[in-house]
């Protein structure tokens, strides 16, 4: 759905197009961030490791996101990824992020139960994501992205 979007932005004949495919925000008031609901949910215990975790997640502080978003308004017209330089499976970020806010460790959750009591969008998110990379945004937009500060990779 995303990439046929892209494609229309890129070939209509009178704009220039860019796409900004961001990675998971983090920061002040973000979901991912020690006073985010994410965290509310970790430390009341209700997010699983489900199966394998072998999903890679792609985050990006929201601060450097804007900083590359502003960039882009002047940049050649593109496709380019905004994330940090830290892919990271779900088995490594989950239980370092539980550490960094204090919440318990994740429990683990197999995969059939997962898709019945969490549905088949939570397995998913865990076990089919793929990380990217930002070469192209750091090369062009000056993408300089800080680390995870729950330093899982």
């Amino acid at each position: 759905m995303y990439t046929a979007l892209e494609k229309r932005v890129m070939s209509a004949p009178d704009i220039q197009g860019t796409a900004l495919r961001y990675g998971f925000f983090y920061g002040p008031r973000t979901w991912y961030w020690p006073d985010g609901a994410f965290t509310t949910h970790m430390r009341q215990a209700e997010v699983p490791l489900i199966g394998a975790g072998a999903s890679v997640f792609s985050f990006i502080h929201v601060e450097d996101a804007a900083r590359a978003t502003l960039s882009a308004l002047s940049a050649p017209q593109g496709v380019y990824n905004v994330l940090d330089d830290q892919p990271v499976p779900v088995h490594a970020w989950l239980p370092a992020y539980a550490r960094w806010v204090g919440a318990p460790a994740p429990r683990q959750m197999d995969v059939p139960h997962a898709r019945a009591s969490l549905g088949e969008e939570s397995v998913y998110y865990q076990n089919a994501l793929d990380g990217a990379c930002n070469h192209k945004a750091r090369a062009v937009l000056g993408l300089a992205p800080r680390r995870q500060p729950w330093g899982a990779a």
